[in-house]
């Protein structure tokens, strides 16, 4: 995954994908929509994800993910939507 650091748009959604969340994708700067929203993905979002500082839409919602925002979070500063409701 960390090679397409060209990607600029990744939708696998209602997928029933299920494990835990890969971190190479924070090598993925020019990823502006992210979209992995009912599936069954499980843990907490890594801290590389991070360095993903060009996202505008960020939607993880309904997986069984636990834990906190990381801090590196907060170098995303042009995020529009962050939609993380309906996990653990």
């Amino acid at each position: 995954w960390g090679q397409m650091t060209s990607l600029t748009e990744l939708s696998l959604s209602s997928n029933i994908l299920s494990g835990r969340l890969p971190l190479s994708f924070g090598q993925m700067a020019d990823l502006e929509h992210l979209f992995r929203f009912s599936n069954q993905l499980t843990g907490s979002l890594p801290v590389e994800w991070g360095e993903m500082t060009s996202l505008t839409n960020f939607d993880l919602s309904r997986n069984y993910l636990s834990g906190r925002l990381p801090s590196s979070f907060g170098q995303i500063t042009d995020l529009e939507l962050l939609g993380l409701f309906l996990n653990q």
